[in-house]
């Protein structure tokens, strides 16, 4: 009997073997299946989150390639037509992908209705700062999780650009250069935005001032942000100003240049209206509305200029012909005004005036603009200028002497700025209806 026991024993023992190596057999296969099945929805993930990062980016760079009008249609092409290249994302793909996390505005809606389709840009529709990709939903086959009853995972990623914010420019006065910049007794006085100064204020500025203060278009919180360290001379306002700054960035980098190509060479700018000129002639009178490109120097104590609706674009030339300054720099079209002489320039407005050729209602705000690289000064001495408009002169000097600086409500944008005699003064109250818009900068992934 006892050998009886033992044997059916040892039978027991090796079914009890049998089914543990059985069952571990399982669970490892099971869970083998398991990392190749997660290692490939992993993958696919991978490659998704690539795909919607590049669609995103590129529908950025192309938004706002045109300056400040926002591209939306544009944007919206390149996203789809990256995520084709690299995602094999389909027309028919698109039109059934849904975002539940979509931003404000989703202009790629397939049928003009549905409202949560996932290329979406916000918050503003006419300036959005943030565009949003979802790559559509791609179910990956699970062939080993199929035991479990799960033959899919579905797939897909969501990606996330802002730009700091335009519109508004943060510096009403924008100063690039690196370099010293000469108030002596000058005073920069601006209303409804900061005043930005790369470089440093050198110790000339002994009895210099800037003054900054806030508008109700502008809210609280305009400051002076220096570069360099705290000045040892001048007086500020607000005190201190913020010092040790970083360097402020073009706010116009981006600015689309006037298109001069359909305008011939002229000789009497005061009754022949927008061409191409080597000087501009004395017109109190008034100006015809329109483009002026400017290849050599104006002014002089006795040439006084009033310009409504007028753009001045001081660009280089050879013979007289003009072209995009040097790279490196290079002195082209300048301004100078001296004396009784003055400049009272208004920009364009859009819509233009029916006196104003279409082509251009793209000069809208922008009163004085010089070639990227046109190193020329800006110079206005003795009643000098009273501008309404955007002056750009991002390689350019602008210099008060005098009392040159009168009333403006210009956004400035300047490589350096010059101040003699006493007083000097510039003063803008900037409204940025009279300017060209800023386009927003800076475009960066955020999810």
């Amino acid at each position: 009997m006892v050998h009886a026991l033992s044997r059916l024993r040892r039978r027991d023992d090796g079914a009890v073997a049998i089914l543990t190596i059985l069952l571990t057999s399982v669970v490892f296969i099971a869970l083998c299946a398991l990392v190749v099945d997660l290692g490939m929805a992993r993958d696919t993930r991978r490659q998704a989150q690539n795909a919607a990062d590049a669609s995103v980016l590129a529908a950025g760079n192309v938004l706002y390639i045109n300056g400040s009008t926002a591209d939306i249609t544009g944007a919206v092409a390149a996203a789809k037509a990256y995520a084709a290249k690299n995602y094999n994302v389909t027309d028919a793909d698109w039109a059934a992908c849904r975002d539940d996390t979509k931003l404000a505005i989703t202009p790629d809606s397939p049928d003009g209705l549905l409202p949560d389709t996932c290329i979406s840009f916000g918050p503003d529709a006419t300036k959005p700062t943030k565009v949003q990709v979802k790559v559509p939903i791609r179910p990956v086959s699970t062939p080993f999780a199929g035991i479990w009853g799960v033959s899919t995972v579905p797939v897909s990623a969501v990606a996330v650009i802002g730009f700091d914010t335009g519109g508004l420019a943060k510096c009403g006065l924008c100063v690039l250069g690196d370099v010293a910049h000469h108030m002596q007794e000058g005073s920069i006085t601006v209303n409804g935005a900061s005043v930005a100064i790369n470089g440093t204020l050198d110790a000339q500025n002994e009895k210099g001032s800037i003054t900054v203060t806030s508008t109700a278009e502008s809210g609280p919180g305009m400051s002076i942000d220096l570069q360099g360290p705290l000045p040892t001379k001048g007086t500020y306002l607000p005190y201190p100003p913020l010092v040790n700054q970083p360097p402020i960035v073009d706010p116009l980098a981006l600015l689309v240049m006037p298109d001069y190509r359909a305008l011939v060479a002229k000789t009497h700018s005061c009754t022949q209206g927008p061409g191409i000129y080597v000087s501009l002639e004395a017109c109190p009178g008034g100006m015809l509305p329109g483009l002026y490109v400017l290849t050599g120097s104006t002014g002089g104590k006795n040439i006084d200029i009033l310009a409504p609706h007028v753009t001045l674009d001081l660009v280089c030339s050879t013979s007289d012909v003009p072209r995009p300054c040097a790279t490196a720099g290079e002195p082209g079209g300048s301004l100078s005004f001296n004396g009784g002489g003055y400049l009272n320039i208004t920009a364009p407005v859009a819509p233009p005036p029916p006196d104003v050729l279409p082509a251009n209602a793209g000069l809208a705000g922008l009163a004085i603009v010089a070639d990227q690289n046109n190193t020329a000064q800006l110079a206005f001495g003795g009643n000098g200028a009273a501008n309404s408009g955007t002056i750009y002169a991002a390689r350019g000097q602008l210099a008060y002497n005098g009392n040159g600086g009168l009333g403006t409500n210009s956004l400035i944008v300047v490589n350096d700025f010059s101040f003699a005699g006493s007083p000097s003064a510039f003063v803008s109250s900037y409204t940025q209806d009279k300017n060209v818009d800023v386009p927003p900068s800076s475009m960066h992934l955020s999810q």
